[in-house]
């Protein structure tokens, strides 16, 4: 008979030794940990990058030329309207119907007499002598506008200058041909009226521009038509 072997007796910490080592397969397949080691962060990810807009300009801001080129604009007009206004007046004060451009001294001429003439008797009046006045305005006119300055006097004008006593004195400061023909003159007219009546404190002085057209008739000029500018 063999001779039973009485049980080792552990040695004292053996047992707590082999409870802390794992068997040796966990051992071989645990990961190595090094000490004071951290794991790589995740790798992140980037949007691509978006162009950005170019920067204005940072230099001094231009102001817009536009107001600049309107200013001009006007600044011409005026001159040129100036400018014109000058030369029409010259041309009136210093006509010569004489020695018109087209040839027809004689017309121009005596149409322009004629103009002259019939502007103050037609835009002429006193209420003490209206019928008169009337009278030898309409002689000098013809055609449907010699019928309405009939209507315009006896309707308009006769019942304000008896009531307020009104006398109207007309006189032509210049004149020009504006178109003419052998038969029919446009003339253009710078008239001054100064009026008195009961309603004014004082003589009033109105400067008016007036076209007139004439037209021959047996020799004689005649107003056919009137009117302000």
């Amino acid at each position: 008979m063999s001779e039973s072997r009485p049980p080792r007796r552990r040695v004292a910490g053996e047992r707590a030794r082999a409870r802390l080592q794992p068997p040796n397969e966990e051992r071989e397949s645990a990961p190595e940990r090094v000490v004071g080691a951290t794991l790589p962060p995740p790798p992140s990810r980037t949007m691509p990058e978006r162009p950005q807009p170019a920067e204005p300009d940072s230099g001094p801001a231009r102001a817009p030329r536009w107001p600049l080129v309107v200013a001009g604009v006007l600044a011409l007009v005026l001159l040129v309207a100036a400018g014109t206004a000058a030369v029409l007046v010259y041309r009136l004060q210093n006509a010569d119907p004489n020695n018109p451009p087209d040839g027809l001294a004689s017309t121009r001429s005596d149409a322009l007499a004629a103009a002259r003439a019939h502007a103050q008797a037609i835009l002429s009046y006193d209420h003490r002598t209206l019928d008169a006045d009337f009278a030898r305005a309409e002689k000098v006119l013809t055609g449907t506008f010699k019928g309405e300055y009939g209507r315009t006097t006896d309707t308009v004008v006769r019942p304000s200058a008896e009531q307020y006593k009104v006398v109207v004195q007309a006189e032509v400061t210049a004149a020009s041909v504006v178109r003419a023909s052998e038969n029919r003159v446009v003339v253009l007219l710078f008239v001054d009226q100064t009026t008195t009546s009961t309603r004014l404190e004082g003589p009033k002085v109105d400067l008016n521009r007036v076209r007139m057209t004439l037209v021959e008739n047996d020799g004689n000029w005649l107003v056919s038509e009137l009117s302000a500018l």
